[in-house]
């Protein structure tokens, strides 16, 4: 394919950065804390409510042992608390949440319907919930963090969000996207840069960052995202929570800007390689939240308790080629969680060292130009107008072009050329797609990095983008995936990721509740005071 001027810069900077390693990291950190001043701290965590997961929280207010006012005051005042902080949320319904809350106390009250049946109907009843602002709530901001779209408003919700409510979870915020959800940063020029809590120099990941920030600083409890190339995994990974994308066209798409929204001549089936997800702080919470986004699909056999005496586990270390290495940290937890399968269950795990893996993101790439996605550039300008992204780049020094760097270099490099690499990476897939249905014929896990590094520094995404290989290639091949946090290096958060088969959920999601004990799970980023 050929290689833009942009593309060459870019991966310069990779090699060179990669090649350099501690030494460039310790630079930057310099650098960036030179110029964009010291970490701050988010205030510590004063309310014990704010430490209880999901499904204990929804039984204490069945229960009526907390109130559901209560419990909605104490996540409001926190989010309003950590937003100087982060700048996670970009629109909120705080009011309206409260009269939500004070209902569901009285129909409690009422005694009209048994905890039993609240438990079986409405399992989420009373507890607070984020969305991604791409993904629909009614009333709310959907602008993608696109300027010619910032007055968006939802009509109506996303099916996610709707299965949330219906299962009695009730919205309070929608949170930050990269500009139109095309990139792992999550920062626009309708509603700005979110921070990583653990250190603000850094990236929370994207696109669904906005979502990670606020949840792993404790203004949410869990929330959705969704993933065309890692968009749940890597802002999980990046804040320390957990978030599964799920099978595919297991949950459902509709309601989301971009992609599910745009209709063209030709349609877009790359909406195939979108998963929507849960992302939360307990891994607890992980089997109900899946249970509910995925209107209790039967399929996922989510009920049946897994075995890891009769799982195979396989594991990959770091993807083949100097510049996919992951650093030590990650490749330490990835052996770490090996060992404990292979310790607590007397299960042999086995490496995969496939070459096709080398090239994971161009066959990324070139799936996603195999089924006749709309160029980045459509999204980007829209139906009926042009766009000149070397002129856009000019602009940008000025600060005055209404788009983000990242997506002016996106739109750049976007690649639209059917030549012979293309089909040397559909050649490819197809051998990995054929060596991976062959593990996954029996119940089997894979576990490998979701990233090979910890969180990059801001802008720093550019030329590391193709490190997205490790998450983009799980959706073009369907499988589902669930970030597990893995402690932190350098002081920020990074995380592995237990993949198995397709409509196998369950396996992956039971590796993370078992992982949970190894890596103790969320790392608080301010102190606990209680």
């Amino acid at each position: 394919m050929p290689v833009t001027i942009a593309g060459f810069c870019a991966e310069f900077i990779r090699v060179l950065v990669t090649l350099t390693r501690p030494l460039s990291d310790y630079v930057l950190q310099f650098l960036y804390g030179l110029f964009m001043g010291g970490t701050k701290q988010l205030p510590p965590i004063e309310n014990k409510i704010l430490l209880i997961p999901a499904t204990e929280l929804a039984e204490k207010i069945r229960k009526r042992q907390l109130s559901c006012e209560e419990v909605m005051k104490a996540y409001i005042e926190r989010a309003k608390q950590v937003h100087p902080y982060i700048n996670a949320a970009v629109d909120e319904r705080y009011e309206d949440a409260l009269k939500d809350a004070r209902n569901i106390d009285k129909f409690l009250a009422s005694g009209v319907k048994s905890e039993e049946d609240i438990a079986r109907d409405t399992p989420l009843l009373g507890v607070p919930f984020t969305c991604k602002e791409a993904i629909g709530v009614k009333g709310m901001k959907q602008t993608s963090g696109l300027v010619r779209h910032k007055d968006h408003v939802a009509e109506e919700d996303s099916h996610s969000a709707g299965f949330y409510r219906k299962a009695g979870a009730i919205p309070i915020t929608v949170t930050d996207v990269p500009e139109l959800c095309m990139w792992w940063e999550s920062s626009n020029h309708v509603n700005g840069l979110t921070k990583n809590p653990y250190d603000n120099t850094r990236t929370v990941g994207g696109s669904s960052g906005g979502e990670g920030a606020i949840v792993t600083s404790a203004g949410a409890l869990f929330g959705i995202g969704n993933d065309i190339a890692g968009s749940i995994r890597i802002p999980s990974s990046f804040c320390g929570i957990y978030g599964h994308k799920p099978s595919k066209g297991v949950i459902s798409n509709w309601g989301t800007f971009p992609f599910c929204h745009i209709k063209t001549e030709h349609g877009d089936r790359t909406t195939e390689f979108v998963s929507t997800g849960p992302m939360c702080r307990y891994a607890r919470d992980l089997p109900l939240l899946t249970r509910v986004l995925s209107d209790n699909d039967q399929r996922l056999q989510l009920d049946t308790k897994v075995n890891f005496r009769n799982v195979k586990v396989y594991y990959i270390e770091e993807f083949p080629g100097l510049l996919n290495a992951a650093v030590p940290d990650v490749k330490t937890a990835v052996r770490k969680a090996v060992r404990h399968f292979e310790d607590q269950y007397e299960v042999t795990a086995t490496p995969i060292k496939f070459p096709e893996l080398r090239h994971a993101f161009s066959i990324w790439e070139c799936k996603l130009l195999e089924y006749d996605g709309m160029p980045f550039s459509f999204y980007l300008r829209g139906e009926d107008k042009s766009i000149n992204f070397w002129w856009e780049l000019f602009k940008s020094i000025f600060r005055c072009s209404d788009h983000t760097l990242p997506a002016i270099y996106f739109g750049m490099v976007d690649r639209r050329t059917k030549d012979k690499f293309y089909y040397f990476c559909l050649e490819q897939f197809k051998e990995l797609e054929r060596r991976f249905k062959e593990i996954f014929e029996e119940d089997a896990i894979v576990l490998v990095p979701n990233h090979p590094e910890p969180p990059p520094h801001y802008l720093m995404t550019i030329p590391m983008y193709p490190n997205i290989a490790y998450t983009c290639i799980f959706n073009i091949l369907g499988l589902p995936s669930s970030q597990i946090p893995a402690g932190l290096s350098k002081g920020v958060p990074i995380g592995i990721q237990a993949v198995s088969g397709h409509l196998k959920d369950r396996i992956s999601i039971a590796a993370a509740l078992e992982l949970d004990k190894v890596f103790n799970g969320w790392i608080s980023p301010c102190p606990i005071n209680i």
